[in-house]
This record gives C-alpha cells, structure tokens and sequence, in this order.
C-alpha cells in the first residue's frame, strides 16, 4: 500500500502530467488530499532538482570523464528546430511564468525547473512561480478528473 504512495510521490516529483491521472486510478484519496499529495510530489522535485542541479551537472561531468568521453569546451554550431524555436518564444514573450506554466504539463519538472534555475537570476522566485504553477496544475487536473469521474 505504502509503495503506490511511493510511487505516485517520486514521479508527481519527475513527470507530474502523468502522476495526477495514474495517481487518481491508483490511490483511493478524496479530492483535497490527492491535490496536496500530487502538489507536495510536484514541489519536492522542483526543490530537489533547484538545489540539487550544480550537483548533477559535476557528476555527469565526471561520469564523462571517466568513461572517456571528451567535454566540448568550445561552442557547437546552434540548431534551431520548431520546438526550440517555440521555447525560445514563449521565454522571450512570457517570461519566468511561462516556464512556470509549461513546466510540469508540456515539459518535465527537471527539465523546468533546470531551464527556469538557469535563466533567470532571482532563484527564490524561480521556486516560488514553479511551485505555484504546480499547485494550480495539481487543482486543475484534480477538479477534471474528480469532475468527470462522477
């Protein structure tokens, strides 16, 4: 019983659009305590990986070090496709809240919260948004899948 919780928490904390609905089949919670349970899950990941991202960045370094692979240090030639032109756009056009907003539904929580760390320089903020754009995620899938479910 305690694992699906488990289960549910760790991945509301890495791909939180497909949490909330596996979350609403596998666990029976009535509608408060399934959003504060996917929204801690969502939150949790954003702190792990906002704080815990400089630690990831060395250790991959050093796994590619030690496996052999070269780390380019000179910059590679930019290729622009639809997608990244599309992200370059919303950054541009909505800022830190629509990084916030696609985060935990179009791209992941790391990702996300990586980019968002990255980007821009208030680091509070940037956790204080993306934990907010969770939330309100969480309250809206919930509110559909309680609403629909009957």
């Amino acid at each position: 019983m305690i694992i699906k919780y488990l289960l549910i928490f760790l991945l509301c904390m890495v791909k939180f659009v497909v949490a909330v609905p596996s979350g609403f089949v596998a666990l029976d919670l009535s509608f408060i305590p399934f959003v504060l349970f996917t929204s801690a899950g969502g939150v949790t990941g954003i702190f792990s990986f906002a704080f815990f991202s400089t630690y990831i960045f060395k250790a991959w370094n050093y796994l590619l070090f030690v496996f052999g692979f070269k780390i380019i240090q000179s910059k590679p030639k930019r290729r622009f496709t639809k997608t990244s032109r599309i992200y370059t756009r919303i950054i541009k056009s909505y800022g830190l809240i629509g990084v916030a907003l696609i985060t935990p539904t179009i791209i992941s929580i790391p990702i996300g919260t990586i980019l968002a760390m990255r980007l821009f320089p208030d680091k509070r903020k940037v956790i204080l948004t993306l934990s907010i754009s969770v939330i309100l995620w969480s309250l809206l899938m919930s509110s559909i899948l309680y609403y629909f479910n009957g």
